[in-house]
């Protein structure tokens, strides 16, 4: 029966308060009488979450996120939502009254503090980072949370006219019904401890980008990409076993490319569903309609974890593999060139992110009849798109100098440190857009959207680094397989660690592979099985050298000096026709070595073979 209402507190990218009926109607069947627990990591803004509060009567409820600002929020709303109030109607009795101008210098100041906070590591237990996250969420462009590399709140204030800052009865009812709440600052498999056979797991990760121009997924400085999403569905297998139900939320990539099975076949033991949703997350109002996004759920009790299974490739006799040196030798490749060594989308995208706002903003101009005017009028209400025009003429540095036959000038492209404040400046910066070319490409319709076409100019300029991509891609390789065969960084794998680490961590005696604690090695992954370590090292050889005869030969010591240990198996993953100058040696190793693979090996699955 329903005990109230409650609206969420802060706004949020992909918020699911216009889904509730869809996902209400989902919920298993004894929700809130046989099943009386409930867990919401990525809580977000906590649309789903209010309405099971406000509407079942549950035992136990638990929340997380990664983002620490956010938990906080909720931490401080749940135990002293008094003087989050307070704070917030100081903030709201300052900020009304303003003009425009005022209000950009107040909303500046209070995001300084806010990002203050978060350098000094405040921000994490503070009423007021609390009370600034509510306020900046409230005041900001479109509501929306958003954070730079360094973690820092980059969001520009937006344009409300009369924004409610301080929501005061819905702040004290969602205080009340958090009090029967666990609040977690905790990646989403913390959430592991809580559930049982009696809770509904809640999932609402951040969306899958349906193109590049959608990936609003920087709520924190860390990215969700496809290999996070292969997790997180390992994951909500895994607590099926557990008797768990669980339901969660993705963007339908079908929206753009029916041919895009991705949700389709990583859920496929998950019952899909296709509903309407509305597109929020636009700076033109227009650009905002109606998609398709996914429902997906399971409630079984007996269900498994689905784990990739492949066939043996080698013949097996007295638990020795028969294999062929020669053989081996000739699949190894002439090039690992991955399909991101061409050029780096995820760099490419993450710098467009950066200021996807502030190029959207500009966005405004395309089309313009009196370009001049409409640019010092948006410099003047959105300052923070200054910053971003350097990169339209393909230039990273924020200074750029021009001389023309009235004279040199240097523009700084940094509103914070060299504002504009005068009419004289704001000319200038005019005539600068002018003269380069980019009033012609705005005003007369040349391109259709900046965000498209500043993705275009970073894939040019990234080009140029692909000689500085090489250096990691076997261990990229390796690690994309290990994740393949469904294990999980920093829970079943790990990468980069020192002998010292695994001794700590498992407390297994490495002596005879540290020469007694005197030598320090570190390998580049290592995999935990319930009954083995294994360490591994990863390398790519397309060309000869001295080099390979020494790293054949370390290795073979460090295979024979591992088999002496219990619970402890050394692999390696090498490949490359660089060995082709250096075959005797590594035909030595392999002779004594039980776990040496190439690329071939791992495309047949040995991976899900040997890591038991």
């Amino acid at each position: 029966m329903k005990k109230r209402a409650l609206k969420p507190i802060v706004k949020w990218a992909g918020g699911k308060s216009q889904l509730i009926d869809e996902i209400s109607s989902r919920y298993p069947e004894g929700f809130g009488f046989t099943i009386k627990k409930y867990a919401e990591p990525f809580v977000g803004g906590g649309a789903i979450l209010l309405h099971v509060l406000a509407n079942y009567d549950m035992d136990e409820v638990y929340i997380s996120d990664i983002n620490a600002e956010l938990m906080n929020m909720y931490s401080k709303v749940k135990t002293d939502v008094d003087s989050v109030i307070r704070l917030l109607y100081s903030y709201q009795e300052q900020y009304i009254p303003m003009d425009n101008d005022a209000r950009r210098d107040y909303f500046y100041a209070r995001r300084d503090e806010f990002n203050a906070l978060i350098s000094s590591g405040e921000s994490k237990d503070s009423l007021e980072g609390a009370a600034l996250f509510i306020f900046l969420n409230r005041t900001c462009f479109n509501g929306l949370y958003r954070v730079n590399r360094k973690g820092l709140y980059n969001v520009p204030m937006g344009a409300y006219k009369n924004p409610m800052i301080c929501d005061e009865g819905n702040l004290r009812a969602v205080s009340d019904a958090l009090q029967k709440v666990t609040i977690e600052c905790a990646d989403y498999r913390a959430s592991e401890k809580f559930v049982d056979e009696n809770t509904l797991v809640y999932f609402d990760p951040p969306y899958r980008p349906l193109n590049a121009t959608s990936n609003f997924t920087s709520y924190t400085e860390n990215e969700f990409d496809d290999a996070a999403q292969l997790e997180l569905a390992y994951y909500a297998k895994k607590l099926l076993t557990k008797g768990a139900c669980v339901v969660l939320n993705n963007s339908d990539p079908k929206n753009v490319n029916q041919d895009d099975n991705f949700f389709d076949e990583l859920y496929s033991d998950f019952q899909i569903d296709r509903v309407s949703a509305s597109r929020m997350i636009n700076s033109k109002a227009e650009a905002r309609g109606k998609i398709s996004e996914l429902i997906i759920y399971n409630y079984p009790k007996d269900n498994t974890v689905s784990r990739i299974t492949v066939e043996n490739q080698y013949s097996k006799y007295g638990g020795i593999k028969v294999r062929d040196f020669n053989t081996w030798l000739s699949s190894f490749r002439d090039s690992i060139a991955d399909y991101s060594y061409y050029v780096d989308f995820e760099k490419i995208y993450g710098n467009v992110d950066d200021i996807k706002v502030e190029l959207n903003i500009l966005n405004s101009l395309i089309g313009s009849k009196n370009i001049k005017q409409d640019f010092i009028d948006l410099l003047k209400r959105y300052p923070e798109t200054l910053n971003a025009i350097p990169i339209l003429l393909a230039k990273r540095e924020q200074e750029i100098y021009c001389q023309d036959e009235n004279g040199g000038y240097l523009y700084r492209f940094d509103f914070e440190k060299y504002p504009l404040n005068t009419q004289q400046s704001y000319d200038q910066y005019s005539y600068f857009m002018e003269k380069t070319g980019l009033f012609g490409l705005l005003q007369d319709h040349l391109i259709n959207n900046l965000v498209d076409y500043v993705t275009g100019v970073e894939t040019g300029l990234d080009s140029n680094g692909r000689k500085n991509r090489g250096g990691h891609l076997m261990e990229d390789l390796v690690e994309g397989f290990i994740r393949k065969a469904g294990f999980v960084k920093d829970v079943t794998y790990f990468k980069e660690m020192y002998i010292h680490q695994i001794v700590e961590k498992w407390g297994v005696d490495l002596s005879a592979v540290s020469n007694q604690g005197k030598m320090e090695k570190r390998f580049d992954f290592v995999v935990k099985t319930p009954f083995m370590i294994y360490a591994i090292e990863a390398n790519f050889y397309g060309s000869g050298g001295s080099k390979l005869n020494e790293t054949s030969r370390s290795y073979k010591t460090l295979a024979l000096e591992t088999d002496t240990i219990d619970g402890f198996t050394f692999v390696w993953f090498t490949d490359g026709k660089g060995w082709m100058n250096a075959r005797h040696n590594l035909e030595e190793t392999f002779d004594v070595m039980e776990h040496i693979y190439n690329i071939t090996d791992m495309e047949n699955g040995i991976i899900s073979q040997v890591f038991k």
